[in-house]
């Protein structure tokens, strides 16, 4: 069933001239089925450098809805809620890619736009102690690609690193005892309080 969503729905974030839904859907499907749902809307999922640009757009608005969809977004308190990003890891030549940019389906299958060999700065070790959100969110707390880098400071964000699994993709979520960025994450994975973040052009 398609979802309307009217441009009340939407944040406007003008570094990326995207449109950003305001709240999640699709839940407790799968990542497959959240980009294939959200591509019948017409809409996409996030990247991963845009749900940077669109949590440093939100925490500087003066805006107190914006505020607030923030705060939601990374606040430690319950109910669990994650939400999908569009990012997923496969080896290739013994190297690990980062694809993304999954804007179409080719014979039934997702078709990612960019495939690249994941940035050497990326830090790859999990951080159960945590790095630092604003360090990530800064503009050098991560690459080119949204992962945190080697030098990302520490901090209460929960970090759980690519894998070379080629089952692997990314989210982000928030609970009552922690907030992280997961890209060692099974795709097929749905539950109630996982959905999406719709994303338009416009």
């Amino acid at each position: 069933m398609k979802i309307m969503m009217s441009k009340h729905d939407f944040v406007y974030v003008s570094s990326l001239k995207l449109h950003v839904a305001k709240q999640t859907s699709l839940h407790n499907k799968n990542w497959y089925n959240s980009h294939k749902e959200l591509q019948k809307q017409g809409n996409r999922m996030l990247t991963i450098p845009e749900f940077i640009k669109f949590l440093n757009h939100l925490k500087s608005s003066n805006n107190l809805e914006y505020q607030e969809i923030y705060k939601n977004i990374i606040g430690v308190r319950s109910p669990w809620r994650a939400e999908w990003l569009d990012a997923d890891f496969k080896m290739k030549n013994n190297q690990l890619y980062i694809n993304y940019n999954y804007i179409s389906y080719s014979k039934g299958k997702l078709v990612s736009q960019n495939s690249e060999v994941l940035s050497e700065a990326t830090l790859m070790q999990d951080e159960t102690s945590g790095i630092s959100l604003e360090g990530w969110l800064s503009d050098k707390g991560h690459t080119k690609q949204g992962l945190p880098t080697k030098e990302t400071e520490k901090g209460n964000l929960y970090y759980r690193h690519p894998r070379s699994d080629n089952n692997s993709v990314a989210r982000f979520g928030s609970s009552s005892n922690r907030t992280g960025l997961g890209c060692g994450r099974y795709p097929s994975s749905r539950v109630s309080s996982l959905g999406v973040r719709a994303v338009r052009h416009e």
